[in-house]
């Protein structure tokens, strides 16, 4: 009787039944936290959708997957805490392959959940899928040829030019889904960097854009290039003075004139080696002898193929003042031909030619009798021509220096065969 009464004093003491909880639940979190245990359960939502043989399918098909109706399912495992415990959703993919597809059609699949290593596939036992199946089109594909377009990051050097920019291939063949082809308006390409005083190219990778400007993916598309071989033409620039060539003549050389261009430089651009030749444009060869006082005559400006007019001018307008100068005029009959090709003969048709002759020194000009003038025509060009030609002459002046003939000597001739 006393022993029945103490053991119902032991089971009805709360020292006893507290001491049983703890116990109970230490036992409990013993067995939860066991690392082995097999019951741990974790639903992973946002696992993504890869489709595995793509690759095969564009290249030897033409056939791409489009309309997939989602990117993502969700996915509940059951297994050993220290297995499905450090499982993320990013490590896990919903892969399909489709590389065994050979026709375009409608398709409902199901996918199977790939792992990161170390994972102990034995040990997951899938609870539930959610979708379980990927519905998508498998699709015939078309092609679509984009222009490259791009910016140039760097910058350029004072007293350079950049011109426009050049990629090679300019144009970019795309294959894939119409529907994603349609979506695309370019490919871009930014390359460059620093400051450059030369053609700068690289080869870069590109960007699939839309018109508006957003990225479209490339992916499941084949393309005709990876890289582009980016350039930015530079040219140096230079301003140069434009010049004419004075032949002496007349009695005067180029000391004794004024020349007035208009403009008076140019601004020219070109590759570095050849704008650093260039000191000045020179519009054209003047005949000092061929004027009396003035001349003045508008001349193409004419460039290089290498050469490019910053400027935009394309005509300068030469004035000449001759300074200091007396001129005297003289008719002679004094006239010959040379030259004359054997076996034909030469008849001179101008009876007379007045003579302008032109001098810094009033006093040579007083020097000169009608009789130290002479025009002669050189006939050496004309060949067997035969008939009346007018033909130009040269005036020479005997005996008296520093005195020239201004203005064209033009004389008639008949050539004649013997």
């Amino acid at each position: 009787m006393k022993q029945k009464k103490k053991t119902s004093k032991v089971f009805n003491s709360k020292v006893f039944w507290m001491a049983i909880s703890l116990l109970c639940s230490f036992a409990m979190w013993a067995y939860i936290t066991n690392p082995n245990s097999s019951d741990f359960q974790q639903t992973f939502r946002g696992v993504q959708v890869e489709f595995s043989g793509q690759e095969k399918l564009l290249s030897d098909r033409s056939l791409s997957i489009s309309d997939v109706d989602t990117q993502s399912v969700t996915v509940t495992l059951r297994g050993s805490r220290s297995n499905v415990g450090k499982l993320r959703a990013s490590d896990i993919k919903a892969v399909i392959d489709v590389s065994n597809i050979k026709q375009p059609n409608d398709m409902t699949w199901a996918y199977e959940l790939q792992y990161p290593e170390g994972i102990d596939v034995s040990d997951i036992t899938v609870v539930s899928k959610s979708p379980e199946t990927i519905n998508f089109t498998v699709v015939k594909n078309a092609t679509k040829t984009v222009s490259v377009k791009g910016s140039f990051e760097g910058e350029i050097a004072e007293g350079c030019v950049a011109e426009e920019f050049v990629f090679e291939p300019s144009t970019i063949v795309i294959e894939g889904p119409e529907e994603t082809l349609a979506q695309i308006d370019h490919a871009w390409v930014s390359f460059g960097e620093g400051k450059i005083d030369s053609t700068y190219s690289e080869e870069v990778g590109y960007k699939l854009m839309s018109e508006s400007g957003a990225q479209i993916s490339t992916k499941g598309l084949m393309l005709s290039a990876n890289v582009i071989t980016a350039t930015q033409p530079i040219l140096k620039t230079k301003e140069v003075p434009l010049t004419v060539n004075l032949i002496p003549g007349g009695g005067v050389d180029e000391d004794d004139c004024t020349v007035t261009i208009e403009p008076k430089t140019l601004k020219i651009a070109g590759d570095t080696r050849l704008v650093d030749d260039i000191n000045s444009i020179v519009l054209g060869n003047i005949d000092l002898a061929s004027f009396q006082s003035s001349y003045t005559h508008t001349f193409a400006i004419t460039l290089a193929d290498e050469i490019q007019n910053l400027t935009g001018v394309t005509e300068a307008k030469v004035t000449i003042e001759v300074r200091g100068t007396h001129t005297k005029t003289f008719t002679t009959d004094n006239i010959s031909c040379k030259n004359v090709t054997n076996g034909y003969s030469a008849t001179i048709d101008t009876k007379s030619i007045e003579i302008t002759l032109r001098s810094k020194d009033t006093s040579a000009l007083d020097k000169v009798k009608p009789d130290d003038i002479s025009v002669v025509v050189d006939l050496k060009d004309y060949g067997t021509t035969t008939g009346q030609v007018i033909a130009a002459g040269t005036v020479y002046i005997n005996g008296v220096e520093n005195v020239g003939a201004v203005g064209d000597i033009r004389v008639s001739v008949t050539i004649s065969k013997d």
